[in-house]
């Protein structure tokens, strides 16, 4: 089987194929257009567009890319953000036209994350997302919670749908759905039921995801080897108050990690990423770091490209939704756990410390 994931950030994309690697399947997170000739038959691939800060026109493009060069995939996801940044509707449907596939389900609820969807709405801990700190993101700032209203302003009318077989009703009259789910297991009964459809584009998050895996068979694919961090490193890149309240947490509690910070004051958002990732880079190539933690996106994406980053693999989530990966560079293979900005408890990088080390919690 082939299930292949086009995310719009590279924290998305590694996020996608933790649960999928804990069943035992390959997972990979292309990072280049040219790997498509080592593409196995039965691998979870995902894909970074780097679209997120993008106008819609240049974001639809380059999903599109992908949609094409995938479109024979058995599953085909687009992931977006399970908060709604970004021009996420642009890339849904440019996704959906350039797929072949005649229905479009989308079901943005991450239940393990707090992201839940109720008649078509995108709450957060039981509040709509445009009422949330995720309102006032500096880079994506979310105005609109509603999945129907916001596929109308590009228009496509969305039918709603309460559960799985509601949906399943409603594909038979309609080409596009957003289905509500409170539960991961209401995800996973939406995959049971639907799964198997290859005429469905399937649009959502990570719980979407982790759903899909959860029902797939089991392979017998052990963890490979991989040398432990013995000089780590946290970077914290994401301005979103979730992560600066675990920074000051770990500046406690990772006393033996290395932490670099973008500072809180405000400034411009591409010279203060730079300066962020000169630091962390240097230190691996110098042999100061040799695994890493990194919350934000952009930073992640950086970091990856400027040590020359061909592939990720995923092995195993530290917490939901967040993946520890190996990253191949030409300085060695490097461990590294990514997080998105909004997500983990308050001593997450702790825990994510502890498994690039093998301590024990």
């Amino acid at each position: 089987m082939q299930i292949r994931v086009i995310a719009d950030d590279f924290t998305s994309a590694t996020d996608a194929l933790p649960t999928f690697a804990q069943r035992g399947w390959s997972t990979r997170v292309a990072l280049s257009s040219g790997l498509d000739s080592t593409l196995g038959p039965s691998e979870v691939w995902s894909t970074d567009t780097d679209s997120r800060a993008l106008d819609d026109a240049a974001a639809a493009a380059r999903a599109a890319t992908w949609a094409r060069r995938w479109r024979d995939a058995d599953i085909l996801v687009k992931q977006f953000d399970s908060t709604l940044r970004g021009p996420m509707v642009a890339e849904v449907m440019a996704t959906w036209r350039s797929s072949g596939r005649g229905k479009l389900v989308v079901a943005p609820a991450f239940p393990a994350a707090g992201r839940t969807t109720v008649h078509g709405e995108v709450l957060v801990d039981g509040v709509p997302v445009q009422e949330t700190a995720f309102s006032r993101d500096p880079l994506n700032p979310v105005r609109v919670s509603s999945l129907p209203a916001l596929f109308a302003a590009h228009g496509q009318a969305l039918s709603m749908a309460r559960d799985a077989a509601e949906a399943q009703a409603q594909l038979a009259v309609h080409s596009a759905v957003v289905v509500d789910a409170a539960t991961e297991g209401d995800l996973q009964v939406l995959i049971a039921r639907l799964g198997a459809r290859r005429d469905v584009l399937w649009a959502g998050s990570t719980g979407l995801l982790r759903a899909l895996a959860s029902i797939l068979p089991a392979q017998a694919a052990p963890e490979p080897s991989w040398r432990l961090a013995q000089r780590p490193g946290v970077v914290v890149g994401s301005l979103n108050p979730r992560s600066r309240e675990q920074h000051l947490k770990a500046q406690r509690l990772a006393t033996g990690a290395a932490l670099w910070a973008t500072p809180e004051e405000a400034g411009d958002p591409a010279r203060v990423t730079t300066e962020l990732v000169d630091k962390v880079c240097d230190a691996v190539r110098s042999g100061r770091c040799d695994g890493l933690v990194v919350t934000g996106g952009e930073t992640a994406k950086h970091v990856a490209r400027r040590l020359q980053a061909k592939e990720v693999q995923v092995l195993r989530e530290v917490q939901p939704g967040i993946p520890l990966c190996l990253m191949r560079t030409p300085w060695g293979v490097i461990p590294l756990v990514t997080k998105a900005g909004g997500f983990g408890e308050h001593d997450v990088f702790l825990r994510c410390v502890q498994a690039i080390t093998g301590e024990q919690p």
